[in-house]
């Protein structure tokens, strides 16, 4: 069998309702690595969030986090490693404007580096994604804050809210140099780097391990997964994914991310 690349989603699609990666699951992506398949976590969550469950499935290839953000080997220098990032001025323009917008916190992170800090809307101390401006983690200020990031992440209550946010925040600054976009079922908007997807470390690994477009699988079950759904030859959508993300898909699992579905999907089409 040629080698596949298969770019997977993390929440609900890899892990399970719990947050955690079954035994089956994680014996399954061992099984497509061993059997020389490039196995890619494509994740909107930062390395920081991603990196321990990474090597609790015992993968070595590259991982992609912020949405397509960057590209690296965690524990390892990768020569083809690569960041797209954000001015960090603009996590200070969005902070002075995020009270005024119902914006309860502003996040900006990078690899190995986290910035947060809430607008004192409410206790926001313990929501997901989100830093709490402790131990290793910084508070978002210009003291602090002096190296361009991967992705500048905002959280509010209102869906309906947020989604004026990401509008408005488009139209500031501009097409050419951001692309911003909602996620977590809308409470959440994140300000990337112009023309930067889930597709872009997908299309990225394709090249350099020169993978044919119609070896690539990507699993996901949200709308921030939409660009590497319809990327990939075979898009694949959880049976628990988005009912909008299903309609562009190639093929949705017989089962939901809390019983194996990506691991059984995998196990037909790889003969494992």
């Amino acid at each position: 069998m040629k080698r596949k690349l298969i770019g997977i989603d993390l929440d609900f699609t890899t892990l399970n309702n719990q947050g955690a990666v079954s035994k089956r699951t994680q014996h399954t992506l061992q099984a497509a690595q061993a059997a020389g398949h490039i196995i890619s976590i494509v994740t909107g969550r930062p390395a920081r969030l991603a990196t321990d469950i990474y090597d609790y499935i015992g993968l070595k290839s590259p991982m992609i986090n912020f949405n397509g953000g960057l590209g690296h080997v965690p524990h390892y220098a990768w020569e083809h490693e690569y960041s797209k990032v954000v001015d960090h001025e603009i996590a200070f323009d969005i902070f002075d404007l995020a009270a005024d917008m119902g914006v309860d916190m502003v996040a900006a992170e990078s690899k190995t580096n986290a910035w947060s800090r809430a607008t004192g809307i409410r206790d926001v101390q313990h929501l997901p994604f989100f830093p709490s401006d402790q131990g290793q983690l910084h508070e978002l200020n210009r003291s602090n804050l002096k190296e361009d990031v991967n992705a500048i992440i905002l959280h509010g209550e209102d869906p309906k809210q947020m989604a004026l946010v990401q509008a408005d925040l488009q139209s500031r600054y501009g097409s050419e140099f951001v692309n911003v976009k909602t996620w977590g079922d809308d409470h959440v908007v994140e300000v990337a780097a112009a023309g930067v997807s889930k597709t872009t470390g997908l299309d990225y690994l394709r090249h350099v391990y020169k993978i044919d477009h119609d070896d690539i699988y990507a699993f996901g079950d949200e709308m921030n997964d939409f660009e590497m759904i319809e990327y990939a030859s075979h898009g694949v959508v959880m049976a628990n994914g988005n009912p909008q993300l299903k309609k562009i898909a190639n093929d949705v699992t017989k089962h939901t991310n809390d019983e194996d579905g990506l691991a059984e999907y995998l196990e037909q089409v790889l003969a494992l």
